[in-house]
């Protein structure tokens, strides 16, 4: 697949950060800018269109209904953010957000043995395992030291820690120096069967 452009790649780091997945344009690009943006990660069926609900950003609107961009599984595999669910999931997710949020809270004060821990390990081999190592390690990494490793833009790898955070990983930020952080897992999810 070709390389993705920094707007390309905003653009599908922003729906995924996102619980409905939908696209939003940066601020300040042009509307043409960003139809242009929109219908090539269409085609390259990273994002797919589909009829707005209410709430949801719009896209474009076509035939008097508004159409909104939604990330595609292929989108969050080209940008290396695991799915945790499908959008049709979304208000399940939100049902529960509520309780994730008070487990991970309790994670984070007190780290739990493996066998209790939330959420699920990355695939074997993916990025997002490469980084759950590196923050696996005792004295934390920092954000250029992933970006290094995984050849992410700084968005692309706050986009990363954020989804391993919505997944229940603890994921800490630790002052270093002056205008540098150090980030580091509290908490390990069980490893992935299969």
């Amino acid at each position: 697949m070709p390389k993705l452009t920094d707007n390309q790649l905003i653009m599908l780091s922003k729906a995924a950060a996102r619980d409905d997945g939908v696209a939003v344009a940066p601020h300040g690009m042009g509307k043409a800018a960003a139809a242009n943006i929109g219908s090539s990660l269409v085609a390259r069926k990273l994002m797919r269109e589909s009829r707005s609900k209410p709430g949801m950003p719009v896209w474009r609107e076509a035939e008097g209904k508004n159409i909104s961009l939604v990330i595609t599984r292929a989108g969050r595999d080209a940008i290396g953010v695991e799915e945790d669910a499908t959008p049709s999931d979304c208000s399940a997710r939100q049902a529960t957000r509520a309780g994730a949020a008070v487990e991970t809270q309790k994670a984070s004060v007190a780290v739990q043995p493996e066998e209790h821990s939330i959420g699920a390990a990355p695939r074997t081999g993916s990025k997002q395992a490469l980084v759950v190592e590196m923050l696996s390690k005792e004295g934390g990494v920092t954000i250029d030291a992933l970006m290094e490793a995984t050849g992410w833009l700084p968005h692309t790898t706050r986009a990363a820690l954020t989804g391993l955070r919505k997944r229940g990983f603890a994921v800490e930020r630790i002052s270093h120096a002056p205008g540098a952080s150090l980030y580091r897992i509290a908490n390990r999810p069980c490893p992935a069967r299969g």
